[in-house]
Parts: structure tokens; sequence; C-alpha cells
């Protein structure tokens, strides 16, 4: 019994529950808002004010188009990051302005939200106009029986809050029943095993047959939030609890690439870890040393996933939104409400003008190697 509990990977588990508890403690002190949006998202009540999310204001006046990016196969990766993904529909919307139609996307939990829809061949505006328009109950939906179960099961079963139907449901009707295998652009995402405990890809090439409405769902299926998903016998989550940056689609999967645009929305600039210089000195050290535990593994993975990407293709990351905007319960917050998912898809239309600008010029040039904007 003690050995099971002394186990160094139990202890892992302890460092990541102490700093969850820290985060939702800091969360309820600065920021009053954080209850009332766990209320409205899982508690809806008929008095609560309809909260309609601004659409992004999109310039009318087009960019003019990158010729030298005409022939060129440029994909997309993007991180996980909850509502701060959005970003990425205005990086749909950039490709859109310079003429270049995207060979490959890589999304990761969040940003499967908004990289579906944009493979499936839906214009980014119409993408925008969707997803800020989408009300909780339209994709959070708990599983109250289950929970109810609780304790006389003793929790058999129980994986997560939200059963995901809704969420399934509101892409359907976005996308039809339009499968991976019949995506326009190909799109893939990681997805985690729990049998297994072993990674893969949702994709054209892996599981054509699946449906695109599917693969968000499991694409966002986090442990303890969304319940995982049965596919081919087992039962899967979203990979972005192991591989947060996932490149292998975009290097071994898609066609070969000639640039590609990185979206960070989930860790500092380049994946640098988070500095906490100090740390010794304040009350609670253990706390700080416990947030730095749980994020070791994936942000080094990240980085790692990032030279190789590097190193294989021209590359251009991106981070539209600041980190400090869904650092520790800003994740949360940015996932059940939409209010600020106009302003992060402005920001990523910004972010990756520039970013094609620079290949554009990069390619003019025939520079053979490239340093971003």
């Amino acid at each position: 019994m003690l050995g099971a509990v002394l186990d160094v990977f139990r202890l892992r588990q302890y460092f990541n529950a102490a700093a969850r508890v820290r985060e939702w403690g800091e969360g309820l002190v600065d920021d009053a808002g954080l209850v009332r949006d766990v209320r409205r998202g899982f508690v809806p009540l008929p008095t609560d004010r309809r909260e309609a999310a601004a659409p992004p204001a999109f310039p009318s006046r087009r960019a003019s188009p990158a010729v030298a990016l005409r022939d060129r196969r440029v994909g997309v990766v993007a991180t996980g990051g909850s509502g701060a993904l959005a970003s990425v529909v205005g990086v749909g919307r950039a490709l859109e302005e310079v003429g270049v139609r995207p060979a490959a996307l890589s999304v990761c939990s969040g940003s499967a939200l908004f990289g579906f829809p944009l493979a499936a061949g839906v214009p980014a505006e119409e993408v925008a106009r969707f997803c800020c328009g989408l009300r909780p109950e339209e994709y959070l939906d708990v599983d109250w029986p289950m929970l109810v179960r609780l304790g006389p099961t003793l929790g058999r079963g129980f994986a997560g809050l939200l059963r995901g139907d809704r969420l399934e449901a509101t892409y359907r009707e976005l996308l039809g029943g339009m499968t991976l295998g019949e995506l326009p652009v190909p799109c893939y995402a990681p997805i985690w095993s729990i049998e297994h405990n072993r990674l893969e890809h949702l994709g054209p090439r892996t599981y054509p047959d699946l449906t695109v409405a599917r693969a968000v769902r499991m694409a966002v299926a986090l442990p303890l939030f969304y319940e995982p998903v049965e596919l081919a016998g087992e039962r899967w989550c979203d990979g972005g609890i192991v591989d947060i940056f996932p490149v292998r689609p975009v290097l071994d999967l898609a066609p070969r690439l000639d640039a590609v645009v990185g979206v960070n929305g989930f860790y500092p600039p380049r994946f640098a870890g988070e500095d906490v210089s100090g740390w010794e000195s304040a009350p609670l050290s253990i706390l700080t040393v416990a947030s730095q535990v749980r994020t070791c593994q994936q942000v080094e993975l990240a980085r790692e996933n990032l030279a190789r990407l590097e190193a294989a293709v021209r590359t251009v990351m991106i981070e539209p939104v600041p980190y400090e905007e869904v650092r520790g319960v800003g994740f949360y917050r940015q996932f059940l409400s939409t209010r600020d998912w106009g302003r992060f898809m402005v920001a990523g239309r910004h972010e990756a003008l520039l970013a094609l600008r620079s290949l554009e010029r990069a390619f003019t040039r025939g520079l053979s190697g490239f340093a971003g904007p």
C-alpha cells in the first residue's frame, strides 16, 4: 500500500492536483466573473440574458495576393488553448485574403473547434459567425445522471462532467455528415487512448470514414471535462494532454509542404517555460514547483516538435493571444464564454498576414533559411 502511495508517477499526480487547486483558488480571488461563467455554462437559468459575442471586425478591403506563395504548399499547425484558438479563424481569413489555400492543417484540442470547419471548406467569415454565435447550451451538456450515481457506483465509468453529444450535434448542423476522407483540405488532430495509453491522429489517412463532427468532439474530450469517446473498441480523449503542438501529421501524413504557419495559444512564445525565478522565497513554494512539474514534459515535447518542424520546412510562429489570457483558469473561462473570440480572430488575421508576407519575401528572394517576422 505504501509503495503505491509513494509511486513516482502518483507523486506527479499529487503535484498536478495541488497546482490545479491553487489555480482555481487564485482565479476565484482575482476574477470575479469566473463563478458567473461557470454557473452560466453548467447551470443555465431561464432568467439569464443572452450574451452575444461580437463577431470579428474583419476589414471589408482585403489584402493583396501573395504572388510568391501562389504555387507553394503552406500548412498550419496549431496548439490547443481553449477559446484562444479562435485566432485560427483569423489565420484562415488571412490565407483567403492573400489567395493561398492551405495544403494541410494539424489542430489540437481547442483549435479543432475552428480548424476542422476551415478544412471542410467553410469560408472563414462564416466559421467566425458560427463560432461567435454559439451558446453554452449548444456545446455544454452536463451528465447529471452520472453525477447523481457517483456515490452509489463508487465512480465506476465516470471520466468527464460533460457528455459531448450537444457539441457533436451542433457541429453536425454546420458540417452535415461530411467525413474526414471528404475534407477538401487534409486536417488531423491527436487523440489519446485510455485503455492503452497511446497517441493516434484522426485524419483522412487514418480514419477516413469518421464524421468531422465526431472528430471535433473527440479532439476536445479533455479528461474530467468531457467524457471519452469510443472508437474501434477503445475510449479516446483529447490528445493535447500529451502533444500540445502536433507536427507529425504535416511532416509524416500530409503531402510535403513548402512552409508552415505555427499558432501557439497555450504557452509563452516559442514554448518557453514559465519563469518562476524567486520561487523559493514565496509562501507555499512547493505549489510553484508543482505547477512546473505539471507542464514540464508537455512543454519540452512542444519545443522538440518545433525544432523538428523548423529543421524540415520553413516555419514561422505566431502568438496572437497573450499567454496571460489562457494561463490558469483563463483556459476554462475562454471556453465557457465566447465573448472574446471575435477579438482573438482579428488578432489571428493580423499576425498571420505579417507571417505570410515574411514567407512571401523569403520565397521571392530564394533564401535557404528563414527567421520569421
